[in-house]
């Protein structure tokens, strides 16, 4: 693992520190590793979105099942990744 400081004002630290507490975490970093995970995945939905509204621009469409394939490959990936970041 890599160490990556942050500075912080108070009233988020506390924030911080507080989220960190209602979710039953160990610590900050599981914390800011979990919004930095969840960034990560918005932004890949965010690129799969803009390709389906390219597909439809442009009428080119996938099968049922390479859809479904897609699902199950992106599920496992987020499995994957959650099993990673909590061991």
């Amino acid at each position: 693992m890599t160490t990556f400081q942050i500075t912080l004002p108070e009233p988020l630290r506390q924030f911080a520190l507080g989220r960190v507490a209602e979710l039953g975490l160990d610590s900050p970093d599981q914390y800011f590793e979990q919004l930095l995970e969840e960034d990560r995945l918005r932004k890949r939905d965010e690129f799969y979105m803009e390709k389906v509204r390219e597909a439809i621009e442009q009428d080119e469409w996938v099968t049922e099942d390479q859809f479904w394939n897609q699902i199950d490959e992106n599920t496992r990936i987020r499995r994957k990744a959650r099993t990673a970041g909590t061991e």
